[in-house]
């Protein structure tokens, strides 16, 4: 175990940030300031006897926010213990087009035998493509005998689409799977579940296959994934005329705006992950893909390639049951020492459904690969909770008499400096009978610390959203809001917030929203 100076405390302290176990020394300071302050204890001396009680306390504060239905994703992107579980269950007496779900869960490793994370699952068999439900999940896990393991898993969340839900769209799912270790990272699994969807008559046992895989250096042959660049998309989609929807007309043109991250898996190869929704062309169309890319030097530009699979479906876009298949080439430049451009072009293709177009992409991205290792840490922060939305005047399509809607939605805020963020926010329904309606949105926000523990953030956002009979009119909506934080712990903070949400087309909805959640700052290297 290697020891390095901190300049914030005068305590010795475990540091989470590698698996190896850290130990920092402090200088004189005040240690509530240091990125690493949930971790400090008192000094240990050479021995670093309180390494045990670190571990304990940082799991501590990670189990109460799981307790209100908070995923902690505070870890550093690039430090250990991360697991991903993928899978595909069929329900056993499919009464709707979903007659299958597709599962992707990532959850923080943080014993053993317990994570906590979130969890998306999309519809892949039927006729349902656009169905997506999206929440937290933990799972525990119990071994049996050399190879084997039996896990439990419990799912709560919401979500809709494909006119297969009608109602709230909260998901609750209840999961066992039989898990044989094939080798030091990888697992397969029988999978068993009860799932019950409020608003749809889906409430019954489902069956399954599946994958478990560990990221990170704690287990041998895992991956060390590295966050290398995130940030923002915009994509064009243009059909054959000879493309239809599912009303039987003609496919138009559809404007995306979404996010993206890259993460490093090798020299000149990354993960990409991406989720978009329909800015305009096709209200209430979403879409996640995962694929592959390999990066070419072209001096200080970069060509690259990329092919991926994924989900997608609503707005009438006739994915049939959801699977996506794209590929795409483009050019990436540094624009400044952190900033790149992308410019792609690719085409994407619903094997189950006649949708098929070629795309066109434009891509602002922080670059961390560049920067990794200079200077401080990268300061992020992870929000979690409800919010409840005012309905009343345009908001509905239909004639929905809810006064209110809870939706339940997570953030990340990237800091640009010590005041200013970038801040992506996420949500999907839970109650007030408009299942499959979510948001996605990208904005701009500002810190005021008002003292040891209260601090003050105003955010402006702009997005797209769809879906549950909402009148967002065309898919574009803008946002402000304020939030109070007040820091309960060494390293998280109960937030509650107030702002105004608005479609920014035509004659569409216009609410006051009300949030309330947990908010957990975190560092990166």
């Amino acid at each position: 175990m290697r020891l390095r100076p901190c300049r914030h405390a005068d305590l010795w302290l475990w540091c989470q940030t590698a698996q190896c176990g850290v130990a920092l020394q402090g200088e004189s300071g005040n240690p509530r300031n240091c990125p690493f302050s949930i971790l400090h204890a008192k000094p240990i001396g050479p021995h670093l006897r309180n390494v045990s009680f670190l571990r304990r306390r940082a799991a501590q504060v990670l189990a109460l926010a799981a307790a209100l239905h908070v995923t902690v994703e505070a870890t550093p992107v690039e430090a250990q213990n991360l697991t991903v579980e993928t899978g595909f269950e069929r329900l056993s007496s499919p009464q709707t087009l979903i007659e299958g779900l597709n599962r992707i869960y990532v959850g923080y490793q943080f014993t053993d035998n317990l994570s906590v994370g979130q969890s998306f699952y999309s519809a892949v068999q039927g006729d349902a493509g656009g169905a997506f439900f999206w929440g937290f999940e933990g799972v525990a896990r119990l071994p049996l005998s050399k190879g084997f393991s039996l896990s439990a898993s419990g799912f709560v969340g919401g979500g809709g689409g494909a006119a297969q839900v009608v109602g709230d769209g909260l998901m609750l799912r209840a999961g066992l799977a039989l898990d044989y270790q094939v080798s030091d990272a990888w697992a397969v699994q029988l999978t068993g579940a009860w799932v019950d969807i409020d608003g749809a008559p889906i409430s019954g046992p489902t069956f399954g296959i599946g994958l478990r895989r560990q990221i990170g250096t704690a287990t041998p042959g895992s991956w060390r994934a590295q966050l290398d660049a995130a940030g923002g998309v915009v994509t064009a989609y243009t059909s054959p005329s000879s493309v239809r929807n599912r009303a039987g007309g003609a496919q138009g043109r559809i404007a995306l705006v979404g996010a993206r991250a890259l993460f490093g898996l090798g020299a000149n190869t990354q993960l990409s992950l991406g989720a978009a929704g329909a800015a305009s062309g096709a209200q209430g169309y979403m879409q996640v893909t995962t694929g592959l890319r390999r990066n070419f030097t072209l001096g200080p530009a970069s060509l690259f390639v990329e092919g991926g699979v994924g989900f997608g479906g609503g707005g009438e876009v006739d994915t049939g049951a959801g699977p996506l298949v794209e590929a795409m080439a483009g050019l990436r430049l540094p624009v400044t020492r952190k900033l790149d451009a992308e410019l792609s072009f690719g085409a994407i293709v619903a094997p189950t459904g006649s949708f098929r177009a070629a795309g066109v992409s434009l891509g602002i991205l922080r670059n961390f690969d560049r920067t990794r290792g200079q200077g401080a840490p990268q300061r992020w922060a992870y929000s979690g909770g409800i919010s409840v939305h005012q309905t009343g005047g345009n908001y509905f399509l239909n004639a929905n008499p809810a006064s209110f809607i809870v939706m339940q939605e997570s953030s990340f805020d990237y800091f640009l400096g010590q005041n200013l963020y970038v801040s992506g926010n996420g949500q999907t329904a839970l109650y007030g009978g408009v299942a499959g309606y979510a948001i996605g949105m990208l904005g701009l926000g500002y810190q005021i610390d008002l003292g040891e523990r209260w601090a003050v953030s105003l955010e402006g956002h702009i997005g797209a959203a769809g879906g549950g009979g909402v009148n967002v009119a065309g898919g574009i909506l803008g946002g402000l809001r304020a939030e109070l934080d007040y820091r309960v712990g060494d390293n998280w903070a109960v937030s509650l917030g107030l702002g105004r949400l608005s479609a920014l087309r035509g004659n569409g909805m216009s609410s006051n929203v009300a949030t309330l959640g947990l908010k957990i700052p975190f560092t990166t290297r």
